[in-house]
């Protein structure tokens, strides 16, 4: 959709986070329309960004099922399943980096660098994926 709709430049799988995009969370909010940027979560992490972060994170703007996150985002511990998300504005975001194709998955991917503020979460809760 971003590359269609958006014209978009999705950077490559290989493009390490030193050469991304640096944009403003209001540009990819533009970008995006009206797309959330979704962070993934296991069930042990439930509560621990509620604040918000300031660490690095890796989120998508593409919802999948908690079979899917694994192989379509690569992630680590591939024999746990992601049953929240945590809907973030991108608008809020100071700092966001990408898009890029992620690296031995097949959907795309921003990083928050910088993590996010409690504000650019949209819910004040995790939302159950089903």
């Amino acid at each position: 959709m971003l590359e269609v709709q958006q014209a978009a430049a999705i950077a490559s799988r290989d493009t390490p986070d030193s050469q991304l995009q640096r944009r403003s969370g209001a540009d990819v909010a533009r970008e995006l329309g009206t797309r959330y940027l979704l962070r993934y979560l296991l069930p042990h992490q439930l509560g621990q960004f509620q604040n918000g972060s300031s660490r690095k994170h890796h989120v998508t703007p593409t919802p999948y099922s908690p079979e899917e996150t694994i192989s379509w985002l690569a992630l680590p511990q591939p024999t746990e399943a992601r049953t929240y998300v945590m809907l973030l504005d991108p608008a809020r975001i100071s700092v966001i980096l990408g898009p890029r194709w992620v690296r031995l998955g097949k959907g795309i991917e921003y990083v928050l660098p910088d993590g996010f503020p409690q504000g650019a979460i949209v819910f004040r809760w995790e939302v159950p994926v089903t």
